[in-house]
């Protein structure tokens, strides 16, 4: 554990970001953290004293990599969460659908899902989000997200494997281990099998380098698994069945 490092949390939205949030403010003092999104969090970093900033441990956020370079040479180390895009794009939806306040929701309200799929007003929702994030903003760069991934994110975790993403936090930052509440989650949502072929062949046309991305980031993760030495396997899957427990 390195207590120097910022630990950037980069919450990719429907990624379980909001589960991770509630147990991130439970792990640090409040001026410790800086909880904001994307101009938000630049504006904020930049009115931080010296002295703030040096107390600085943790910032959270809908932020696009790069947001480093905003912590005035302080050591950093991202994390972040990348879900299967098909099932990405669905939960979107039916997040906005549940959300009155949602800036979207009048207009996504009157929609039928394909049509939010195909609505060009949508598309940075619906294609190749998670590619945007993790390469700093640059449409539908694939290889310079997966480089990014691979040289400056400590963990890559798979939302569909987050109590494994969990257990390396814990371990890595040394947070306190206890049991958690799913937060944010679009309850009552179809599932994939709902759809037909076609909307579903859509979505995957939309987002070929979000399947690149979470394939590689999902490659990386599993092998972090499987190189782990065989005590720790057991202690983490004692950790996951301890987490889950109802």
């Amino acid at each position: 554990m390195n207590e120097n490092k910022i630990s950037i949390f980069q919450h990719i939205p429907k990624t379980a970001g909001s589960t991770l949030r509630n147990i991130i403010k439970r792990n640090y003092k409040t001026d410790e953290i800086c909880i904001a999104n994307r101009e938000e969090m630049i504006s904020r970093l930049n009115s931080l004293s010296e002295n703030e900033t040096d107390k600085l441990k943790c910032i959270n956020g809908h932020v696009l990599f790069g947001i480093h370079e905003y912590l005035a040479n302080r050591p950093y180390a991202y994390y972040t969460m990348l879900r299967d895009p098909v099932e990405h794009v669905i939960s979107e939806y039916f997040f906005i659908l549940r959300k009155p306040n949602n800036l979207s929701h009048p207009i996504v309200k009157d929609m039928s899902f394909e049509e939010f799929v195909t609505s060009e007003q949508f598309t940075g929702r619906t294609s190749n989000r998670q590619t945007f994030f993790v390469s700093g903003g640059v449409q539908d760069d694939i290889e310079l997200a997966k480089d990014n991934l691979k040289n400056y994110y400590s963990i890559v975790g798979i939302t569909e494997m987050f109590n494994e993403f969990l257990y390396f936090i814990v371990e890595e930052l040394g947070w306190e281990k206890y049991r958690f509440k799913k937060k944010n989650v679009t309850i009552q949502r179809p599932s994939r099998e709902d759809f037909s072929e076609e909307v579903i062949q859509i979505i995957e046309k939309n987002n070929q380098f979000d399947i690149e991305l979470y394939n590689f980031g999902k490659q990386l993760f599993e092998e972090k698994i499987q190189n782990l030495k065989p005590a720790v396997q057991k202690d983490m899957k004692h950790f996951i069945r301890k987490v889950e427990k109802k």
